[in-house]
């Protein structure tokens, strides 16, 4: 785990040096303010929008949200919690919250090793992704550009994120989880 975790951290600082575009996006990270007319437009615009309309929002259709350029992919996040609110933002993450919790216990209670790193692995990949476009968009982590699970446009994206659902809920109906396990056939050596 620890040697995934140091190439993983290999590769990002080797993509930063190769890349351009993630230079771009790492330093638009640690400061947008600089060049706030060009490349750091888009998470300056995306600040303002989930800070500016405070817990309620301005309500439906009533932001300015086409101000954010790729909003309805990359910045969807910010526009619900302009429209909506704080609140509602909160919520949302909540929804994905509860997602995480209920993979995790379909991975716990499996009684296949093969399903439990299937539901393991799908509720990883969804909160993962989760967690990179929230962060993104508050400034919490660089862009990414991938898509908000359920949220975002794109039919492919929410294709799929129905099918990773699905799946976890196949896990569910196949070990039977609203039964309590017993252990009484487990012998010890």
């Amino acid at each position: 785990l620890l040697g995934g975790f140091g190439c993983g951290a290999l590769a990002s600082v080797l993509a930063y040096f190769l890349f351009p575009h993630v230079r771009t996006r790492v330093n638009v990270w640690l400061d947008p303010w600089s060049d706030i007319e060009n490349s750091g437009y888009q998470i300056a615009q995306s600040l303002f929008a989930v800070g500016s309309y405070g817990l309620f929002g301005s309500g439906f259709t009533r932001g300015y949200a086409d101000y954010i350029p790729v909003v309805e992919r990359d910045f969807i996040f910010s526009a619900v919690c302009e429209e909506f609110g704080v609140l509602f933002g909160i919520g949302v993450i909540l929804v994905f919250v509860m997602i995480f919790l209920e993979g995790v216990r379909a991975a716990l209670y499996s009684r296949s090793r093969y399903l439990t790193l299937l539901s393991a692995g799908l509720t990883a990949l969804l909160t993962f992704q989760t967690f990179l476009i929230i962060g993104g968009d508050i400034k919490f982590v660089p862009l990414t550009g991938v898509t908000l699970p359920f949220v975002s446009y794109g039919g492919t994206s929410i294709t799929m994120s129905f099918v990773i659902i699905a799946i976890i809920q196949w896990v569910y109906m196949r070990n039977d989880m609203y039964k309590p396990v017993s252990y009484t056939h487990l012998t010890l050596p």
